[in-house]
């Protein structure tokens, strides 16, 4: 018996014995003593041993007796090797402290494959800004600092990503922008208000350079763009920041509009509280800024939160933006839960947002005043929260994360300024009323003789003899009138209509007849769910798969109700081999119907239709060395047409966009070969990337300025179109009128490849002292596959108003540029920063026709006369030969200095533009002048 009790002692107790030994600690970060989630405590015995910290940074691990090599690893960390010497049963207490690592290789993202990985080892390209990087540049708005990099423009606040965005003015963007993962795009429009991004509260953004389709679905057609906010530490933090920048004199002394007495007349849309105050004096305008942010943990709650307040008078008029803006975040980590980790909580956002915008000036001499035809503002709120439910298990290598949106906005068109009266422009205009009484006598009594200039040049089908008679007999009516007059009394008619009858006359030029906007708002609601699961192995293979819905409906009272849903489903495999090479492969399907439009994304397969469209992307990165990294990657995008593109009828800053239900989702492939290579040469250490680039679309969606019936909506492409047009509005037609605007359609196909090459690092003079750079080069060959086709169609068109698609018959697209440089500098001394920020772009290759045409001409067309009265033409200055003027390469520099007082208070002062370069990245949008900001940094 008492053998039978020995060997059950040594049954149950040896293993515990072998398996007795203990080691516990914490994991921290070396220099603010946070504890790191999730760090690996490692070993290798018969394969692979190990476990991961907790939420407070704990661990606990079994080790054999005897020696072992444990390593401790956490992404974006350097990885600390600690040999270990354990007694039989002994319990030993051992805390990690680990610095992050100052190798640019190791930086962390998530966007690329939607979870943690080095950057070195994506795929695709991608850039980093970081929080620093946003301070420094005292940005009002996130575009700011995103122009600093390589293959990044903001043109009209649209992001445009190695030339695959061009221009669309706010409405349709191909690059996706998500704040921790999450649309940040109008449902209804498809656009981004960079005013929704929390700038008080970036930790770092990520930026991927090419169709990220599988994983972020519709409008990530061109790249992707992911503003990943601060979470709280251990220590609440509190900063707080306030600025004021002053917009200087413009170059050209007539684009000046305002004066100290236009500003203390207090009739503008918006006004800053210092402006009434300690910049009262002022002549030019200014804006100002105040952020403050909060975090803190509260026991196993994660709490922030953050407010900003933004007024900018514009530095062109009617070009203000004002903002109010909070939210924050609740997390809430499941305690008592092991090696397992489980968080669930909200983020919460509320905007007020009051703007207004042109992009048709009043004329050449005037460039930052706005025309007529343009005095439009918007205001608007928009709300939403997203729940969201995160579990790890380690044990097993499995995550499951839910995330959740309730969005609503209601926005409305508003008047800036009430524009000039009947009275003010016939008098502006020097108006003989006695020769236009004369005129209406004269034709009264059958004597016609009066337009006879006109007639007579006109029936021989001399349009400029025509066209010269008709100024001739306006001249003796209105001898002092500039094209911009007439446009304010062609304005006024539109907005007043004709008078019912003669005894009305009166009473129509006091503007009581004039049109009032709809005092009503347009709401829109966005329901969204995205669910993600992920599983890793221990062998370096992990899957990332989900499921996401999307449900949106916009109630318009101009538009009607109109709503849509999106399912899609994705999968995503990725396989790391021999620690050198990655490999990544994904599919997505996704589903789309606006109204009863049930088959919206249907797609041919091998010769069958089928109601959803397929997407792939493949890519892999090879370690040639210990920093030098291959990569290659193809990825498939698409972006279906926004609400406001196809259906709705909306004014963008002045000028309507018009609905075409034709409109087809635009698709299309990246494909793109890089190599990136670390390197230290003594105090030198960066990193070097160059990368060849091909993007193909087709059925790509380009917006086509022209004239319009505001009736139908339908584009007036002959003279019998503008014709009846008139007719429509002589008769009183609701709604009738002459409109200008643009009407988005597929462009059948656009190719365009290029090369991206650039650096970026730290030089360390000595401790105290270092010079930050990232500098690149961007060439890109932006070409129309089907521009031969078109110029042919072209080439036979006979009605004079018929509109081309652009101002060349060149193979290029429209709003591109082959040559791009950048450079951004900072050098630091202690506690002071002196930066500078590069830019160098050659000239625009192609844009609207409507605004202006490059073709060779016997004689002005039409459409010349009609460029001249909408755009100006003041002492033979037109947006023509503007355009020819200053369409060139240019430079631009920026200057900034930044001095860190105490570690809690640092000053900042900043010129932007300081040559006072005057340039235009689109025709009718001159860049602002030289300015000159101000900012107060305080952190508590």
């Amino acid at each position: 018996m008492k053998k039978i009790y020995t060997l059950l002692f040594i049954l149950v107790f040896f293993p515990v014995m072998m398996l007795a030994q203990t080691l516990r600690g914490t994991i921290r970060d070396a220099k603010t003593n946070e504890p790191l989630v999730g760090a690996s405590v490692t070993y290798n015995l018969k394969g692979k041993q190990g476990t991961i910290s907790d939420f407070n940074g704990a661990y606990e691990i079994k080790l054999p007796e005897g020696g072992v090599d444990l390593i401790f690893s956490y992404v974006g960390y350097e990885d600390q090797l600690v040999p270990i010497v354990i007694g039989p049963a002994e319990v030993m207490t051992k805390n990690i402290y680990m610095k992050e690592s100052t190798n640019l290789m190791e930086d962390v993202v998530v966007t690329a494959g939607r979870f943690e990985q080095k950057l070195s080892d994506v795929t695709v390209s991608m850039d980093l800004i970081r929080e620093n990087d946003i301070r420094r540049q005292a940005p009002t708005d996130l575009t700011s600092t995103l122009q600093t990099l390589p293959g990044v423009d903001i043109v009209d606040k649209q992001p445009s990503i190695r030339g695959g965005g061009g221009w669309t003015y706010s409405v349709g963007s191909r690059s996706q922008i998500l704040i921790d993962g999450m649309t940040a795009l109008s449902p209804k429009t498809g656009d981004i208000n960079w005013n929704t991004i929390p700038l008080e509260n970036v930790e770092q953004v990520e930026i991927i350079k090419g169709a990220s389709s599988v994983l972020y679905g519709s409008s990530a057609l061109n790249g992707v763009i992911n503003v990943r906010t601060a979470r709280p530490g251990l220590v609440p933090q509190t900063h707080v920041s306030a600025y004021v920048g002053f917009y200087g004199d413009p170059s050209n002394d007539s684009y000046q509009w305002s004066d100290k007495s236009f500003w203390k007349s207090g009739k503008y849309t918006v006004e800053p509280l210092l402006r009434s105050t300690l910049f009262s004096g002022a002549h030019n305008p200014i804006y100002e800024g105040f952020d403050i942010s909060h975090s803190r943990r509260i026991g196993n709650f994660d709490v922030s939160g953050g407010l900003n307040l933004f007024t900018d008078e514009g530095y062109r008029e009617q070009g203000y933006n004002k903002r109010f803006r909070i939210g924050g975040n609740l997390t809430y980590h499941q305690p008592d839960m092991g090696t397992k980790l489980m968080n669930y909580g909200f983020n919460v956002n509320f905007l007020s947002n009051e703007y207004g915008d042109f992009f048709i000036w009043r004329s050449p001499k005037e460039a930052y005043r706005p025309s007529p035809f343009t005095n439009m503002g918007r205001e608007g709120n928009s709300f939403h929260i997203d729940p969201f439910f995160n579990y790890i298990n380690p044990d097993n290598g499995t995550s499951h994360r839910i995330k959740g949106r309730f969005y609503y906005t209601d926005d409305k068109i508003t008047n800036p300024a009430e524009g000039s009266s009947f009275g003010d422009i016939i008098n502006h205009m020097g108006t003989d009323l006695g020769a236009i009484m004369g005129t209406v006598n004269q034709i009264k009594n059958g004597d016609y003789s009066m337009l006879y200039p006109i007639i007579t040049p006109a029936l021989t089908g001399d349009l400029n003899g025509a066209v010269n008679g008709a100024v001739g007999i306006l001249n003796q009516f209105f001898p002092a009138a500039t094209t911009s007059d007439y446009c304010d009394l062609i304005n006024w008619v539109m907005n007043n209509g004709l008078p019912p009858s003669t005894n009305d006359l009166g009473a129509w030029m006091n503007g009581d007849f004039k049109k009032q906007l709809p005092d009503q708002s347009d709401q829109n609601y966005d329901f969204f769910v995205d669910y993600q699961f992920n599983k890793r192995w221990e062998g370096g293979a992990q899957i990332t798969t989900g499921l996401t819905y999307e449900h949106m409906l916009n109630e318009s009272h101009v538009t009607g109700t109109h709503k849509s849903d999106n399912v899609a489903a994705f999968f995503q495999y990725d396989q790391r081999f021999w620690d050198r090479l990655s490999v990544s492969a994904g599919v997505r399907a996704e589903y789309y119907r606006v109204d009863r439009h049930y088959r919206e994304g249907a797609t041919k397969v091998l010769g069958t239709t089928i109601p959803f469209r397929p997407v792939f992307r493949a890519g892999l990165n090879y370690q040639l060395a210990d920093y030098s990294f291959l990569r290659a990657s193809f990825g498939q995008g698409y972006r279906y047409p926004s609400i406001t593109e196809k259906y709705a009828r909306k004014d963008i800053g002045g000028v309507g966009v018009y609905p075409n239900e034709e409109l087809l989702p635009e698709k299309g492939f990246n494909a793109e070969l890089g190599f990136k290579q670390g390197y230290k040469w003594g105090n030198l250490k960066g990193m070097f990337d160059i990368a060849g680039f091909y993007t193909q679309y087709n059925n790509m969606v380009e917006f086509q300025f022209g004239l319009f019936n505001n009736a139908s909506g339908k584009p007036i492409n002959s003279l019998i179109d503008a014709g009846m047009t008139l007719i429509q509005m002589i008769n009183g037609v609701e709604g009738a009128g002459l409109g200008i605007g643009a009407q988005f359609h597929n462009v059948s196909k656009a190719r365009i490849y290029g090369m991206e090459i650039s650096t970026n690092g730290v030089y360390d003079f000595n401790k105290n002292t270092k010079l930050f750079y990232n500098i690149g080069y961007v060439y890109t060959e932006p070409r129309d596959a089907d521009y031969k086709e078109r110029n042919a169609l072209e080439a036979g068109y006979t009605d004079p108003l018929q509109m081309k698609e652009k101002s060349n018959e060149g193979k290029y697209l429209k709003y591109r540029q082959k040559h791009s440089f950048k450079a951004t500098l900072d050098f630091q001394w202690k506690r002071i920063n002196v930066g500078t920020n590069l830019s160098w772009k050659s000239k625009m290759l192609a844009v609207d026709y409507l605004m202006v045409d490059d073709r060779e001409k016997r004689a002005p067309e039409l459409m010349d006369y009609v460029r001249d009265v909408l755009f100006g033409n003041i002492d033979g200055e037109t947006l023509n030969s503007y355009w020819r003027k200053h369409n060139t390469d240019y430079f631009t520099m920026d200057m900034r200095l930044g001095v860190k007082v105490t570690k809690e208070v640092g000053f900042q002062f900043m010129v932007n533009n300081l040559l006072n370069k005057e340039y235009s990245y689109r025709p009718m949008a001159v860049a602002a002048p030289r300015t000159f900001v101000a900012k107060v940094d305080v952190t508590f």
